[in-house]
């Protein structure tokens, strides 16, 4: 299959094809995904748990607010382009973080992203004047989406995980 060229819009928009980081893409999705996403929809539908939609450009993106990712690789296997490569090492580049939104930080009692969170990232630290602050502990955030699907006020999101600066570089 050949990949897709840029289509004048994404030009004038300035995308080129080259992953835009900015973007959720599905896991293994490859450098070259977006001269190799041929919006196919194939790893839509073979998501198990339904949270790969399509943006507006008819590719394929991750809605954490739909579900949790399991990171099953379903969606790379179903991949006939390569766009999302199974044989890629899983680096999944995003972790939550939590706005103040949150109802624990409104002085309403609600610890159901730490219920949900399997490896325990998150944990609330009482604060002065009887309230709880949720905390997220990075190393242990896999950015898997349970605590967003979860989220009664929706106030987690996700960015991507900073590079490791070398030691003494700051």
């Amino acid at each position: 299959m050949r990949a897709t060229a840029s289509s004048r819009r994404n030009f004038l928009r300035g995308k080129f094809n080259r992953l835009d980081k900015a973007i959720m893409r599905p896991p293994h999705a490859s450098d070259q995904f977006e001269s190799l996403c041929n919006q196919c929809s194939d790893c839509v539908s073979a998501c198990p748990e339904a949270i790969i939609i399509r943006d507006e450009d008819r590719r394929p993106v991750v809605d954490l607010r739909l579900g949790e990712c399991t990171f099953c690789g379903a969606c790379a296997e179903a991949c006939p382009t390569g766009a999302l490569d199974p044989d890629l090492p899983l680096d999944w580049p995003w972790q939550a973080q939590i706005s103040e939104a949150c109802l624990a930080q409104q002085g309403i009692s609600c610890r159901a992203c730490e219920d949900v969170c399997d490896p325990q990232a998150i944990k609330f630290r009482l604060q002065l004047g009887g309230r709880s602050q949720p905390v997220i502990d990075l190393g242990q955030c896999t950015g898997c989406g349970a605590c967003a699907h979860t989220c009664p006020a929706q106030a987690v999101s996700f960015q991507r995980k900073q590079p490791a600066s070398p030691e003494g570089v700051e």
